[in-house]
């Protein structure tokens, strides 16, 4: 996100696209208007005005609208940074929230400016001067590939800058408007239309707050940051007015499609983003979103109004503490409410992975996939090393076994991030695991946990036995070369 903000957002179009003129005599442009919108162009060109200014009327012009009631919240960023980190007991850190308001408000104000105003220019002219300075819109033609590229520049944005921003559109020498069809989309995918943008922009910078600035992002306290950012930004927007309020209560309250998923929800084991594989069947998008609802009404039951400043005085107690779990969250909101939330989380876990937590399922099902994977049935063993991580996700054993077994089943990328999760619970405390048999596969999920836990050495060992057995092996030649370049800086250093 924040590289998005710092260096813009660049989209290939192909040779569908955009390019500009870099001179021309503005002057001679005639200019159409309506609903906010305008559009200038070459006299020889009022029919293709006309048409590009339906098309921005109908399609375009409501994600404009979106991006004013972006720029109303924002209206004053430094009143609403204050607002956020007061509410989070975060003071030290305002006026960098202040700063990224200021680019996101930025960017709405560039979008508008771009989308409210467009330019036609004959396509040979931009070809002939490689692209167009068109203000926050930068549009380069690359001759080799015969495409153009159009990028949405925010650094350095002044008044300047802002007021020579337009969108360009481009016209054949036939007449025809190039890539007339793939204008909206191209506009929209700048531009965005959905009113969740609203109160994504509070959100994303309470959740930064939180995991980046007060460095609490543990792989499982998922439900602390979703229901934390949400109840804030619910309140903030409160603030702003109840339109703005109407949008929260959308975002935020479990609704139909939510309560279908009640019984599938499990806060406890709910993994962070980062240690997420982002894509089907790994990821289910609605279940998430039913996740956040859940983990905000959870939040919202223990906050309350938030008397005496409760959320403040939570976050003072586990701020900075990077390896702070569910269990040390816990006790800080019981040692300043007096309440065992751990009670309240459980009621948002099914109901059959509770009475699991404590009947020795987990060593069955464990020992269970063990059996399975030495004969190698490796789907059985990883549905029930699976099913121990939704009991006990600190189950380290079961994790680094599931990296394993997946990669035997040709499961890679769900491989990676079980490695990343067991080495950042590692790096955390000390667990004991081992792997069901010796495999090829095997000690290659250990090389690359011993990589990601700085310990070269080992991981050179590890895969030895892999690259002989197969040299021509893609991920262990891989890391192989990581481990080398890991070392070759390290020397550089010194």
């Amino acid at each position: 996100m924040e590289r998005l903000i710092k260096h813009g957002l660049v989209l290939i179009i192909g040779i569908l696209v955009l390019v500009a003129r870099a001179s021309g005599a503005e002057d001679d442009l005639k200019e159409l208007t309506s609903n906010g919108l305008t559009i200038r162009y070459p006299a020889a060109f009022e029919a293709q005005a006309k048409t590009i200014l339906k098309v921005a009327d109908d399609q375009i012009r409501p994600g404009i609208e979106v991006h004013r009631q972006i720029l109303q919240l924002l209206n004053d960023p430094a009143e609403v940074a204050t607002r956020i980190t007061d509410l989070l007991g975060a003071e030290e850190v305002q006026e960098a929230t202040r700063a990224r308001l200021v680019a996101y408000k930025q960017k709405s104000e560039a979008l508008i400016q771009a989308f409210s105003n467009y330019r036609i220019i004959p396509a040979a002219d931009a070809i002939v001067t490689g692209g167009v300075d068109a203000g926050a819109i930068q549009v380069r033609y690359v001759h080799d590939a015969d495409e153009f590229t159009i990028g949405l520049e925010l650094q350095d944005l002044d008044a300047d800058k802002l007021k020579r921003t337009f969108f360009p559109v481009f016209v054949n020498a036939d007449g025809k408007i190039r890539s007339e069809k793939n204008i909206p989309d191209t506009a929209l995918n700048l531009l965005g239309s959905s009113k969740l943008m609203i109160p994504a922009v509070i959100h994303e910078t309470v959740s930064w707050i939180i995991s980046e600035k007060l460095n609490l992002y543990h792989p499982f306290t998922r439900w602390f940051l979703e229901g934390v950012t949400g109840w804030v930004t619910t309140r903030v927007l409160a603030k702003a007015g109840p339109e703005y309020e109407k949008i929260a209560a959308e975002l935020y309250t479990p609704g139909a499609n939510a309560k279908k998923l009640r019984s599938r929800v499990n806060l406890l084991a709910w993994p962070q983003s980062a240690f997420q594989t982002k894509r089907l069947p790994y990821l289910d998008a609605q279940l998430e979103a039913a996740q956040t609802q859940y983990a905000v009404e959870a939040i919202s039951k223990l906050l309350g109004g938030n008397r005496n400043r409760t959320l403040a005085k939570i976050i003072g107690e586990i701020k900075h503490r990077r390896d702070v779990d569910t269990d040390g969250i816990c006790q800080a909101i019981q040692k300043v409410t007096g309440v065992d939330f751990k009670k309240t989380l459980l009621t948002y876990v099914p109901e059959d992975i509770v009475q699991a937590m404590n009947s020795g399922e987990t060593r069955r099902l464990t020992a269970q996939a063990e059996k399975l994977a030495q004969e190698k049935k490796w789907a059985d063993a990883i549905s029930k090393l699976r099913r121990v991580l939704q009991i006990d996700p600190y189950d380290v054993n079961a994790r680094i076994n599931l990296a394993w077994l997946e990669r035997e089943n040709s499961e890679t990328q769900d491989s990676e991030i079980q490695i990343f999760t067991t080495a950042r619970l590692l790096q955390q405390k000390t667990y004991s695991f081992r792997l069901f048999a010796p495999s090829v596969e095997g000690n290659y999920v250990l090389a690359r946990l011993a990589i990601l836990l700085g310990n070269l050495e080992y991981a050179k060992k590890f895969l030895e036995p892999v690259l002989a057995t197969n040299p021509e092996h893609k991920d262990a030649k891989r890391a192989l070369e990581e481990i080398r370049r890991i070392e070759a800086s390290a020397k550089g250093q010194k």
